[in-house]
């Protein structure tokens, strides 16, 4: 098919050759509902005078969507949300989290008041004290936003049970809501100084705009491996449930494992062993394989001549799989930053930038702004044999075809195999829009200009590869901003049709995530949604419908951040019928800051009652209260009983 404002480039090894192809124009319908329907267009079926009375989405309100950058600082141990508008599905159950930045004023929430640790400096309202302010977002520390929904079962009771009935609080209908941060280890560490520790990216973050993209930067971390100072690990960029465990993740550092009910954070989490080092860096992106049920991550050890890619695949039980012990392990060729990849029924797909490293920079001081440059050139596929393959850890790489833009910090959305051995991948793929030096101080963007020096121009591409002839096309599926691009979980590592995506008001016109967005990839259809200029969308999530296997017959999730008023609610919309906009929208409790990525877990395991969540939470709080993870020294790194960690809070001020 063709796909609207496509741009298709076919390349084969040891030569390319360029093609353009332009689709027939595409009529929109728009008012806070925006339809795209290109093929009934082309077929004269659509009433495109009713579409040219309708006005498109209203320019965003960049002072509301500023204030969506404000640090949280009451968290929500367990609260019960009723819709304000419309009715929960009665068939929506399952848990849905989100992980995002949420402290921009570093050490501001206080510890337990019996904390034999207390800060010297005590939370202060952002741009208080701008010493405390981070130079980015993406360096603020992460938190974690849950939400159960119950559905609408009833509780059978006998007249002997009247007693117990008449505790349980009536869920029908409702969401419980918790809302906490990460308990890292950099987190507790200013939390107990009152200060901001760790400056190793500020460097970076007052660079231009290449590197420090307002919603997801390409540099994300400091290039000295290991735990030190340098490299925060804030365990803000995604949340992923899979085997009954809760991960955090951020790329450069190990996952933390929270516990799934309260929200409280367990520690550093190896993968049960797997990873055999615990100053290993991870990435902070996880796929599962929906036919399989096994889920897989992966990990790469930065260098400047040579990285070593590391890939770990578990069963549903979160094991490692049997086959070379769920992990292969090869050598990528010069400095790798290489942040998302994809999954097929085979292989792992991994899209590499080149990247021009100064090495005087980089042996002095590995700041990834001054250390590393983006090559105006052909970036590298490289598609790697799943650990249960037979050809486990066996590697091809191909040059995609350049066309003035290396393919960095791309998201890639989902990844298939045809039945011809084909891959496809659909992805958002970022470009450099030569913005000026970027805006380091609070709020960062409470203007337009300042969002576009800070953000690149995004759309949605196909890419097709076929491994055995060499062969690399790719097609622009649409030139419109777009953000966090999802599919239905069932179709993860399979055959997709549609795919979600949070979408800028100004069609391709750099502006902030605000909508959302559907694309039919089989027909080229799109349609949208867009909410008042001062509220803004983040990453949509597909809920899946109990009873249908449809894939678009769920439900489409997205937090909503209201500027005007600095409040939070959950949309709720039809994932068959985006334009018609939410069927209810839930309000939170407190503003939720833009958030990164999350998941929707439909599983048994993850419909808890809202009794079982209180209970939990409840000894959450008792725990930290009481200080346990304040005051006991941890006994699980040598026979002093110190791990790695601790030696910072006990001799901080030596390192």
């Amino acid at each position: 098919m063709k796909f609207s404002h496509s741009l298709a480039i076919t390349a084969l090894l040891g030569g390319q050759t360029h093609g353009f192809q332009l689709s027939p124009s595409v009529t929109t319908k728009q008012s806070r509902s925006v339809s795209s329907l290109s093929a009934s267009v082309a077929e004269g079926s659509v009433d495109t005078s009713l579409m040219q009375q309708q006005s498109p989405p209203s320019p965003p309100d960049m002072q509301a969507y500023s204030k969506g950058f404000k640090t949280v600082f009451n968290e929500i141990s367990c609260s019960l949300s009723t819709p304000t508008e419309g009715e929960l599905p009665a068939d929506l159950i399952g848990t849905y989290y989100k992980s995002g930045p949420a402290m921009f004023s570093a050490g501001s929430l206080p510890p337990p008041k019996n904390s034999l640790v207390k800060p010297k400096q005590p939370p202060v309202p952002d741009g208080e004290d701008m010493s405390r302010m981070v130079l980015h977002p993406f360096e603020a520390d992460g938190g974690v936003l849950a939400m159960t929904f119950h559905g609408y079962d009833n509780i059978e009771m006998g007249d002997d049970d009247a007693d117990e009935a008449a505790d349980i609080v009536d869920t029908k209908g409702k969401v419980t809501t918790r809302f906490r941060y990460v308990r890292t280890n950099a987190f507790n560490n200013e939390r107990k100084k009152g200060k901001k520790l760790y400056t190793g990216m500020e460097s970076t973050r007052s660079g231009g705009s290449a590197g420090n993209d307002l919603s997801l930067p390409f540099y994300r971390h400091h290039l000295l491996n290991g735990l030190n100072k340098l490299r925060k690990n804030t365990s803000n960029t995604r949340a992923v449930y899979f085997g009954k465990r809760l991960l955090t993740m951020w790329a450069g550092g190990l996952p933390y494992k929270l516990d799934s009910l309260a929200l409280s954070t367990d520690g550093r989490s190896q993968l049960g062993g797997i990873i055999k080092r615990e100053e290993s860096a991870m990435s902070s992106s996880a796929v599962i394989d929906s036919k399989r049920n096994r889920i897989l991550f992966y990990g790469i050890d930065e260098e400047a001549n040579e990285s070593t890619l590391n890939i770990y695949e578990f069963n549903s039980k979160f094991q490692p799989i049997k086959d070379n012990d769920g992990t292969v392990q090869l050598k990528l060729p010069g400095l790798a930053l290489v942040y998302d990849f994809g999954v097929t029924e085979n292989y792992c797909v991994f899209v590499q930038p080149q990247l021009k490293v100064n090495g005087m920079q980089y042996m002095l001081n590995k700041d990834p702004g001054k250390s590393a440059t983006l090559e105006s050139q052909s970036s590298l596929l490289h598609i790697v044999a799943r650990p249960g393959n037979k050809d486990a850890g066996g590697m091809k790489t191909i040059e995609i075809p350049f066309d003035g833009i290396p393919e960095a910090n791309l998201q890639i959305i989902n990844a298939y195999e045809t039945e011809d051995g084909v891959i496809i991948f659909d992805a958002i793929r970022s470009a450099d829009n030569g913005g000026t030096k970027s805006n380091t101080e609070w709020p960062w963007a409470s203007t337009l200009g300042d969002f576009q020096n800070m953000s690149s121009k995004k759309s949605l591409w196909r890419y097709e590869v076929n491994p055995k002839k060499g062969l690399i096309s790719k097609d622009c599926i649409s030139q419109n901003q777009l953000y966090f691009g999802v599919v239905n979980s069932s179709t993860s590592a399979q055959k997709h049709r549609y795919v979600y995506a949070a979408a800028g008001a100004m069609g391709e016109g750099i502006a902030p995530p605000q909508g959302i967005t559907r694309f039919d990839t089989d027909t080229g259809a799109q349609e949208s949604w867009f909410p008042e200029s001062y509220e803004f969308c983040g990453e949509p999530m597909y809920a899946e419908r109990r009873g249908d296997d449809s894939e678009d017959g769920g439900y489409i999730l997205s937090t909503l951040f209201n500027g005007k008023d600095e409040s939070s609610e959950l949309v709720v919309l039809k994932a068959s019928d985006v334009a018609a906009g939410p069927i209810a929208r839930v309000p939170i409790g407190i503003a939720v800051p833009h958030g990164c990525h999350g998941c929707f877990a439909a599983t048994d395991d993850a419909n808890w009652t809202y009794e079982q969540i209180e209970r939990r939470a409840k000894l959450a709080d008792k725990m930290e209260t009481r200080g346990s993870m304040w005051n006991e020294v941890k006994s699980d790194f040598s026979g002093l009983g110190l791990r790695f960690d601790d030696m910072e809070e006990y001799f901080g001020d030596l390192m």
